[in-house]
């Protein structure tokens, strides 16, 4: 299986701008197949893994070539990051794209192992063994599960200081430079929640990254307020329109069955019907009050002979007249007075 290489976007601006950047030139010189990797042939013959034997001597010759040639390089820890801390995490990269992420982890520690013992029985000059020593292969950095998100943190570090140079220079690539930093933003949450709930695990380097945290420094590149302008007004645009509401006017739809819909005679008879009931039931109001509450009433019962059944059925009538009327009224009540004759 091949190794895997560091996660960063292709295409011409990675190949025009990112490969320039110090991990990544790193990255580049130290998997060189060159023609002298036979020179520590003997030194790697040592490796014994279970499977991948040849891949894992192939890293420890190119990681022992780097130390002898490129000691200048790394001796010192220039421009403020050591080159050392990003060689463990080739070293383990490597053996990770060769056994698998997802293989018995025990494959990459027994491997990772071996390396240990090589680095571990250089003869170097007692002055460099300091230097050597700094950069042996360090199991304790990978004791952590986030280890790929510590070694992405550590890159942009190492990385910086020329992405800003390169946005302030190439200001045509402000913008994509803007979202390669901004990419960044969820490393910086993810150690920021991990070092305020269990500061033993935070990374050595952490405090050293504080000043690169893409909330700091993407207000102050050029293109700043143009990408928010634009994300604002992209926001806007895919907004749906509001739709009025209005509180307690709630449209309510009838239905009226084909065979009882209402035709234009058959309102006009139920108009002309309403307007004379409407029109009969006053005449009838009056002619009751008259004949129960005054002497006329008297005078016509002994003159037509009515019985006390017909005054009951007025009375009902009466009754239900008042109440006709009443649905009308803005009143209360009805009175009606009778002044004498």
């Amino acid at each position: 299986m091949a190794p895997r290489q560091p996660q960063i976007a292709l295409g011409t601006f990675f190949e025009t701008y990112l490969s320039v950047l110090p991990s990544v030139q790193f990255y580049n010189d130290i998997k060189k197949d060159h023609d002298d990797l036979l020179d520590y042939n003997k030194q790697c013959a040592d490796i014994i893994v279970k499977k991948n034997n040849e891949e894992v001597k192939d890293i420890c010759r190119k990681y022992l070539r780097y130390l002898e040639k490129k000691f200048a390089v790394w001796n010192e820890v220039k421009n403020g990051y050591d080159i050392c801390i990003l060689m463990n995490y080739w070293i383990y990269n490597t053996l990770t794209g060769i056994f698998g992420a997802e293989s018995d982890s025990n494959d990459i520690d027994v491997a990772f192992g071996n390396l240990q013992f090589v680095s571990s029985k250089l003869v170097v000059d007692s002055k460099k063994k300091a230097s050597y020593d700094r950069c042996k292969p360090n199991y304790d950095m990978f004791k952590y599960d986030d280890w790929e998100k510590r070694k992405k943190l550590y890159e942009y570090y190492v990385d910086y200081t020329t992405i800003k140079q390169q946005s302030d220079i190439f200001t045509e690539k402000c913008k994509d430079f803007y979202k390669y930093i901004e990419e960044k933003d969820s490393l910086y949450k993810h150690f920021q929640n991990l070092c305020i709930s269990d500061h033993s695990s935070c990374p050595q380097f952490y405090n050293n990254c504080l000043p690169y945290d893409p909330a700091s420094v993407l207000p102050s590149m050029k293109c700043h307020d143009e990408i928010i302008a634009e994300r604002a007004t992209a926001e806007a645009d895919a907004k749906p329109p509001d739709v009025p509401n209005f509180p307690g006017k709630e449209q309510v739809s009838v239905f009226h069955p084909p065979d009882r819909a209402s035709t234009p005679e058959k309102s006009d008879i139920g108009t002309k019907v309403g307007h004379s009931v409407l029109g009969v039931a006053p005449v009838f109001l009056t002619a009751t009050a008259l004949y129960r509450y005054t002497p006329m009433g008297n005078w016509i019962r002994k003159l037509g002979g009515i019985n006390s059944n017909n005054i009951s059925d007025m009375d009902e009538f009466s009754s239900i007249t008042e109440e006709s009327i009443d649905m009308f009224s803005d009143n209360s009540a009805n009175y009606i007075s009778y002044q004498p004759m």
